[in-house]
């Protein structure tokens, strides 16, 4: 999937990306989001019957499993993309 140097070093950018999308979490933009959307989950679950509640919390991982998914793949590609200027420049 990722492609980027040999296998040894992938435990590597995977950890880099999980930092980098904590910190991208933490920041202030974000968390109002995070907050906002943990009001919006307590007003669903006093108003919605525990099957609909289920779909909603389903959906929502799903869309954050492929937000996840997207990102990482974004990732790995501007490492991919660095990469390459980097040989190409090396070259010169």
């Amino acid at each position: 999937m990722h492609n980027i140097g040999p296998e040894w070093l992938r435990p590597a950018f995977d950890q880099r990306f999980i930092e980098i999308a904590k910190e991208a979490g933490s920041q202030m933009e974000v968390e109002q989001f995070r907050i906002r959307q943990n009001e919006i989950k307590r007003l669903l679950k006093d108003e919605l019957s525990q099957i609909h509640l289920d779909l909603l919390l389903e959906l929502e991982d799903i869309l954050n499993h492929r937000c996840t998914l997207e990102k990482e793949w974004i990732y790995f590609a501007g490492l991919r993309d660095g990469m390459y200027l980097l040989r190409k420049l090396n070259d010169l």
